[in-house]
């Protein structure tokens, strides 16, 4: 499934996103999150050996609603499932990537500062398959008050 364009624009433009993982227990965990993609696929990246890292691996389906960062009533919910975890350097490299671009500075750390100096732990990233894309975008839609 193409990723809309809007919706790349978006998370170009540092897009948050809420996610949801299945909990062992039939309940439903959701976190705030930074996203990313690569061409067609949502990409989350996040720490080794959380609760979430261990959901996915019991559940691969994945609910996520992105925000437009200037509009915050449009948004796009996305169904899918996650296809693929990689779990080595490239994974640490792309949170740096992602923090330069939603914070402007490495992960964690000033730029002259090491993984290793500041006892950071590994991270991994999931490729995301939608499988289903719902767009809520309004374009009279504003963040501003109403």
């Amino acid at each position: 499934m193409e990723l809309p364009i809007e919706l790349k624009n978006s998370i170009n433009n540092n897009a948050f996103c809420a996610i949801s993982t299945h909990l062992s227990n039939h309940q439903i965990q959701t976190h705030l999150m930074w996203i990313d993609f690569e061409e067609n696929y949502l990409l989350i990246n996040t720490e080794k050996d959380r609760k979430k890292t261990e959901n996915i691996r019991t559940n691969s389906n994945i609910s996520l609603v992105i925000f437009h960062p200037s509009a915050m009533y449009s948004s796009w919910e996305v169904r899918g499932i996650v296809e693929r975890i990689v779990e080595t350097k490239e994974a640490n490299d792309h949170i740096d990537k992602l923090s330069i671009r939603y914070i402007g500075k490495p992960y964690k750390r000033e730029i002259n500062e090491t993984w290793e100096e500041k006892n950071i732990k590994s991270r991994e990233i999931w490729k995301i398959k939608p499988l289903k894309i719902l767009s809520m975008v309004r374009p009279q839609a504003r963040s501003e008050s109403e």
